[in-house]
């Protein structure tokens, strides 16, 4: 897929992502509306219930009352506001006179019932001389239940005239609360499926854009693979052309020299196949290693003097410091070797003044840590994170001085992982690099 149509596509997500989000805001902007307004109408429904319900119920205790002053001989006078609402449940009557609950509750009952109030209550009398209740019941009438809290008998004599008795309705404590959650949870939902769709394109585009990167970065190694093979295969036909088309006179020498050339391309050619098989083989199965004790100190001391003439030739200097006594490992000395060979060339490649390469070895973490520093170009945050990689290679633009697979740092990565150890990189542009091994002592 090419660049242009991956960028298209991921435009198009986000477009119709922020189409999602835009559409989901109105709809719950539109649906808070509606449930507010729903919330509105009830709570205004129950006010109008409420106060149907308390005006009922205070002209059915006013009606019980002046029953109880035109029963009771000695009371005259009839008392202005008699009904007093505590709050939406309870209610106070006031009646100075002796209170006979045998009469008061067939009054309340007849009352409620002329009114069509089929609510529980309770109703109680008050001695408002010993401010204490002196009789309690509750009634209900839906379900023709009465049960005495308190009570009295009806030859008990009332000692003075200082009474008032109250109603309390249990079922209307908390009636006036109106439901309101159901914006709450429409709210979650909404937003859970938005960053359920953020999430999922996000993820989607991650993809696309790892799988572009990975299909560039197979390209150039097929093109760096092709130049690699080329030049050897070029150089074999050559000679060969050379050999098959010699005279008798050519001189033996000669013959000879062309057949070194064909002979040393060859095994070029052979090592750079096999060493692209031998990786391959990392993705299928497990790298066999044969583990043996290695002294890793002198293995690198071993390396240096090899590699030491190379950086000579540039004029550059490879030095080799080491804070351990005894660096015994066990591990695969030729993998490990190679290790050491990868990062050494990669020091020398990619540094492109006189090189200077510095290897320390120290103890940390019970194991043995092998740094190699050199004063190269360095690399970017984005190329430190991804130079392990298979077949990944630092971008120099147009610029193909380094030749190279993008192979030999995803194998040191395997082979120290192989070994049970860790690999890294810390490095910045301009400032050199510094690539680090740890693998576990003996």
């Amino acid at each position: 897929m090419k660049r242009a149509t991956i960028q298209w596509v991921i435009i198009a997500s986000v477009i119709a992502l922020l189409g999602v989000v835009v559409n989901q805001f109105f709809w719950v902007k539109k649906n808070v509306e509606v449930q507010r307004n729903l919330i509105d109408i009830q709570e205004q429904n129950l006010r109008i219930e409420r106060e149907k319900f308390e005006s009922v119920v205070v002209l059915a205790l006013i009606n019980v009352r002046d029953e109880l002053v035109s029963l009771n001989k000695g009371a005259s006078e009839i008392y202005l506001d008699p009904v007093k609402q505590i709050n939406p449940a309870y209610y106070v009557v006031s009646f100075y006179e002796p209170v006979n609950p045998s009469l008061l509750e067939p009054l309340l009952i007849k009352e409620f019932e002329e009114q069509n109030i089929n609510e529980p209550f309770e109703y109680g009398v008050y001695d408002c001389f010993t401010d204490s209740i002196i009789f309690d019941k509750f009634v209900d009438l839906g379900r023709k239940i009465i049960r005495d809290q308190k009570g009295t008998t009806l030859e008990e004599k009332w000692e003075h005239d200082g009474y008032y008795f109250g109603i309390y309705f249990p079922n209307k404590a908390y009636a006036d609360q109106a439901p309101s959650s159901e914006v709450s949870y429409s709210l979650l939902i909404s937003t859970s499926i938005i960053i359920l769709v953020i999430s999922v394109l996000a993820y989607a585009i991650n993809v696309i854009l790892k799988q572009k990167r990975l299909s560039e970065v197979k390209t150039d190694f097929i093109n760096n693979m092709t130049h690699e093979l080329k030049t050897p295969i070029s150089t074999i036909a050559l000679s060969s052309d050379f050999l098959t088309k010699s005279k008798s006179e050519t001189p033996l020498e000669k013959i000879h020299h062309y057949a070194q050339i064909i002979k040393t391309e060859n095994k070029r050619l052979e090592n750079q196949v096999e060493r692209v098989l031998q990786l391959a083989k990392f993705d299928k199965e497990k790298i066999e290693l044969k583990i043996s004790n290695i002294d890793l100190k002198k293995l690198i001391s071993e390396i240096v003097d090899v590699f030491e003439l190379t950086i000579k030739n540039r004029k550059g200097q490879i030095s080799f410091s080491s804070q351990v006594e005894s660096a015994i490992i066990s591990a695969d000395r030729l993998h490990i070797t190679n290790v050491l060979y990868n990062l050494l060339d990669n020091a020398n490649k990619y540094t492109e003044e006189t090189p200077f390469i510095e290897i320390n070895l120290s103890e940390k973490n019970n194991g043995i840590l092998t740094e190699v520093k050199d004063n190269g170009k360095g690399l970017s945050n984005e190329d430190s994170d991804q130079v392990f990689e298979k077949f990944y290679r630092v971008s120099t633009g147009n610029v193909h001085n380094v030749k190279g697979f993008g192979l030999g740092l995803f194998y040191v990565k395997s082979i120290v992982e192989a070994h049970s150890g860790k690999v890294g990189v810390e490095s910045s542009l301009g400032n050199g690099s510094t690539f680090w091994f740890w693998l576990p002592n003996k």
